[in-house]
């Protein structure tokens, strides 16, 4: 049988600090819930991490025209 469980991981010893993730999942035994809290964390860090490569191109690209300095120009 299944149950609910609700994972906060916090930074820190403090009952104040803020969860880095805060995640309910279902599952039949604490430690089935632990690893799925892990898998779904793993999951997040990968999303930030493709974002903050994406957001670095942006930054670059418009440094880059901002300079006149366009690395990939359309040839017509």
């Amino acid at each position: 049988m299944s149950t609910q469980w609700r994972i906060e991981v916090r930074l820190g010893t403090t009952q104040d600090a803020i969860p880095i993730l805060n995640v309910v999942v279902e599952a039949p035994t604490e430690a089935e819930a632990l690893r799925q809290a892990a898998v779904l964390a793993d999951r997040e860090l990968d999303l930030a991490n493709e974002l903050l490569q994406d957001g670095q191109e942006e930054v670059f690209s418009r440094a880059e025209v901002t300079d006149g300095d366009i690395e990939h120009q359309a040839h017509t």
